[in-house]
């Protein structure tokens, strides 16, 4: 029983350090004066089992395993002179365009941030003007 139980707290264990609270509430990303961050659903589930035989067929095994899902359900959008909570469920969604836009919001935000640090001056490659 031993066994089993070091593997099972082991799973939890290694589990608990992936569901942190930057998980359900995402990194923040910032451009334009705009703050987007993401707010996610998490589910998580594990099991484990240990067994022995007897006379031929003597010897312990055991096993476990744990998985777990995350889901954007949400994001926070923060302006100037405003926050909203905009829902991205499939129940709130009513158009396949708007669905298919939703999806690629977060690649748009990377590459707008991506953009955003191309635009930054580099070190040596400032333009001064007299």
């Amino acid at each position: 029983m031993n066994e089993i139980e070091n593997l099972l707290k082991a799973t939890i264990n290694e589990m608990e350090k992936l569901l942190i609270s930057k998980v359900v509430v995402g990194e923040p990303v910032e451009s334009g004066g705009t703050t987007v961050v993401p707010l996610l659903s998490v589910s998580f589930g594990f099991g484990g089992g240990a067994g022995s035989g007897k006379d031929e067929a003597a010897g312990t095994g055991g096993g476990a395993a744990g998985g777990f899902k995350m889901k954007p359900v949400a994001v926070i959008v923060i302006e100037k002179d405003q926050t909203r909570v905009v829902p991205l469920g499939k129940s709130e969604i009513k158009y396949p365009l708007i669905e298919g836009l939703m999806e690629k919001i977060p690649h748009l935000i990377k590459e707008l941030k991506d953009r955003d640090r191309e635009r930054e001056p580099k070190e040596g490659n400032e333009i001064k003007v007299e």
